[in-house]
């Protein structure tokens, strides 16, 4: 009779520590060996899809810049051609390539990134400038300055001139007056080279 008790009781025991167990087992995380697509943009979980794309970004222009480097270009040559490639213009047109890998949702989040290191990186740039050797060469530095901002902006109004009178009339463009569009191009135009040319003389 004691032995029945016994028995009865272990089993009871075992079936509820099998079932506390299931019952707090890990919630699934989504891997692929879940069979879940890990390119697929849960808001819950961004950090997964920025992983690949700033893993698919970074060794795409570390490949770029191999050949170019045997050319003796530096390494913003390769990342301004690696987002080219990247962009809409080439691989963008591969069907389905640009919402897998750059979904709409996920955008915010890698253009508050890159708006982040462009921001240390100009600090960083700015933190290194001798002041005194600024002062010494200042005529130098204002004309290749004032050069540096005007011919790009100089640049960004004509191709303006282009652009709007082409694609003004598209279906869905929001009306605009022609010196504000003019005006957006040659500043976007102006201020993109200033990074870039930073970029340029922190290499050398």
């Amino acid at each position: 009779m004691s032995t029945v008790t016994v028995t009865s009781v272990v089993t009871k025991a075992m079936s509820a520590s099998a079932s506390a167990t299931a019952t707090n087992r890990a919630a699934p995380q989504g891997g692929i060996l879940e069979g879940s697509n890990p390119s697929v943009y849960d808001p819950k979980n961004p950090l997964i899809i920025f992983i690949i794309q700033a893993g698919i970004i970074i060794i795409f222009c570390r490949l770029l810049h191999w050949p170019l480097s045997k050319l003796r270009q530096p390494r913003v040559i390769a990342e301004v051609i690696g987002g080219v490639l990247l962009g809409p213009s080439v691989m963008g047109r591969i069907p389905g390539f640009t919402s897998a890998i750059f979904p709409t949702a996920a955008m915010p989040n890698l253009t508050l990134v890159a708006n982040l290191g462009l921001v240390l990186f100009l600090f960083l740039v700015g933190l290194e400038v001798d002041l005194r050797f600024l002062a010494s060469n200042w005529k130098i530095a204002i004309s290749v300055g004032f050069l540096g901002m005007a011919l790009p902006f100089g640049l960004g109004c004509g191709i303006a001139y282009g652009l709007y009178h082409e694609f003004r009339h598209e279906p869905g463009t929001v009306p605009i007056s022609f010196g504000t569009y003019m005006l957006f191009i040659g500043v976007a135009m102006a201020i993109t080279v200033s990074s870039i040319e930073s970029h340029w003389l922190t290499l050398y």
